[in-house]
């Protein structure tokens, strides 16, 4: 029996034809009509559930053909691979059906209609396309680990950095590495590290938020989107899930062992640029920060900025370089060490334009993490009086 999740769309514009169609398919599907081809592709981009489309070959103002067409060139995989029926008269020629099986038509069904025909072709293709569906849900994920894989990783940043440019809003990405991976391999083995992926993986996912995506890349390696977060709070996340890993023990061998969590970070906010920037390229900034964060003695968590790009070359990182990092860095060390007593007195005091302009940038940033992490912290510290 069919799924009653079914949905299909009825492209028609003789009421009686969608009627009929109808009647014939009975209770088992959810049906939508449209009268022309433009209304059936406005509901086709509407709604992601539509999984099988009958179209009258000629209808006013736009015909089924120019459906089938539109269809079939969709940048929207969904839609460029739904099964699409045609509904034919006498009238048509064999050129035109061969015309429209050209463009990608999926089969056809003639007037008078047979309610078997309708039935069959229904059947058949809404479970072929449900398998279709199943196989992509599948390969949408890791074997390793359960998260997503690198396809829905791209499609999944590619949405996230159009809308934060959309609505001029910040987006971060997270590149994190479980650290020594070939050494923990040599000393305990593939499948104990097998396991420490796995277990990283799971402890990952359920961290962040359902907003969020993780998506392991390979040999311990995975990326985290994280929608409408400014940097400060990247980190704070970065900061949390290290946290989280660093605090796991796994009994190897009887032998107890941690491991430690590298950390690269980059954010939309990087230049007045980055609305020109793809997510590819957000990534490929974020593992060029790991592999500094990778070179640090604690695995430090390290911001991408705009200075990388005059200290790292395009193919590898260079190991002359000393990058920007987050809280934890000698850089907002020094930074600290810097803003004396007199600045601290004039944020207090309000006296704001006793502060250089000059400091201003690195002072925001400090302020930012120093907020975030109080911010967290005293949300914490509610939840855990009861409050």
């Amino acid at each position: 029996m069919p799924s009653h999740n079914t949905e299909i769309l009825i492209v028609d514009k003789s009421s009686s034809i969608r009627a009929t169609i109808a009647e014939y398919l009975g209770d088992d599907y959810i049906i939508y009509y449209a009268t022309d081809a433009e209304e059936g592709w406005n509901l086709l981009q509407s709604n992601e559930s539509i999984s099988l489309v009958f179209t009258d070959m000629h209808m006013p103002f736009a015909d089924g053909m120019q459906l089938l067409q539109k269809v079939r060139q969709a940048d929207c995989e969904r839609i460029a691979n739904i099964p699409v029926i045609i509904i034919t008269g006498a009238d048509e020629s064999e050129e035109e059906k061969k015309s429209a099986l050209n463009i990608g038509a999926t089969d056809f069904i003639s007037k008078p209609f047979d309610r078997i025909a309708i039935l069959s072709r229904t059947r058949s293709y809404s479970r072929f396309n449900k398998q279709i569906a199943d196989l992509e849900k599948k390969a949408a994920y890791d074997t390793l680990t359960g998260l997503y894989s690198n396809h829905m990783l791209l499609d999944f940043g590619h949405k996230t950095i159009s809308f934060a440019n959309r609505h001029n809003i910040d987006a971060s990405v997270l590149y994190v590495e479980i650290a020594d991976t070939d050494n923990l391999i040599e000393t305990y083995g593939s499948r104990s590290v097998e396991t420490i992926v796995s277990t990283v993986a799971g402890l990952l996912e359920s961290t962040i938020r359902q907003e969020e995506m993780v998506a392991h890349l390979n040999d311990g390696r995975f990326a985290i989107v994280l929608p409408k977060t400014k940097p400060f709070m990247a980190h704070i996340v970065a900061s949390r899930l290290k946290k989280a890993v660093e605090d796991l023990l796994f009994d190897i061998n009887d032998v107890k062992i941690q491991v430690c969590l590298a950390v690269g970070l980059c954010s939309t906010e990087v230049n007045e640029k980055s609305a020109k920037i793809a997510f590819e390229e957000y990534c490929v900034h974020a593992a060029h920060a790991l592999e500094a964060s990778l070179k640090t003695s604690n695995k430090r968590i390290v911001r991408y900025d705009e200075a990388f790009d005059n200290r790292i070359d395009d193919k590898k990182v260079s190991h002359a370089f000393s990058p920007h990092e987050s809280v934890e860095s000698t850089h907002n060390e020094q930074l600290l060490m810097d803003v004396n007593a007199e600045y601290i007195s004039s944020i207090l005091g309000g006296d704001y334009s006793n502060i250089p302009v000059e400091q201003l940038p690195s002072l925001i940033e400090s302020l930012e993490n120093f907020f975030g992490y109080a911010l967290e912290a005293t949300q914490d510290n509610k939840k855990a009086s009861g409050e």
